[in-house]
């Protein structure tokens, strides 16, 4: 791996879904090149895939979080999938595990809910992610292009307009509209 592959992992974590032709123009080397560069670190695991992530209050979901002790994390995530589905896990030092759960309603009930139901962990704190100001303004047809784009990140607008029935102007206008979403980010898994 050389100096121009970690310029071109460092566009591809900023927007994965930034062109091998523009990625080629911004450091002077031509499409084809980047794209076989890309494809090598693949092959070698360097890059070991692209991915789409979507906050959760970006669908209008809200996130709680736990605190808890408890040290075997598998019975931390039963018990805290009771009431809404994980979303993030952090086992801390001294036994506490932080866990973030994706609920869609009913916030206070779902933290007594929590409360009466989570008896194999002691709950040290339960609390409400504050509001991430995230826009949630998404449409059926964003939507439709997120479910596309979710299965395959650097996907060609032209595969997603035909396998949604959609113009490439609509796509290409409606992933614009994602990529200035700061809920939304576009990036890649590096081994």
């Amino acid at each position: 791996m050389d100096s121009l592959d970690i310029k071109i992992l460092g566009k591809l974590l900023n927007n994965c879904r930034e062109s091998d032709r523009q990625i080629g123009i911004e450091l002077g080397l031509s499409g084809g090149a980047v794209h076989a560069r890309i494809q090598k670190m693949e092959a070698s695991g360097i890059i070991e895939k692209f991915f789409l992530k979507v906050e959760p209050p970006v669908l209008g979901y809200g996130i709680l979080y736990f605190v808890v002790s408890g040290e075997n994390v598998n019975e931390v995530l039963e018990q805290v999938s009771l009431v809404g589905e994980p979303y993030v896990v952090v086992p801390c030092i001294g036994g506490i595990t932080v866990c973030g759960i994706v609920v869609k309603e009913n916030i206070e009930q779902k933290i007594d809910l929590a409360n009466k139901l989570m008896k194999d962990v002691r709950v040290l704190s339960i609390f409400e992610a504050e509001n991430t100001g995230f826009n949630s303004n998404l449409t059926k047809t964003d939507l439709e292009i997120l479910e596309e784009l979710i299965k395959e990140p650097r996907q060609r607008i032209e595969k997603i307009a035909k396998s949604t029935n959609m113009s490439t102007k609509t796509i290409t206008r409606c992933i614009e509209k994602l990529n200035k979403n700061e809920g939304i980010q576009f990036t890649l898994i590096q081994s």
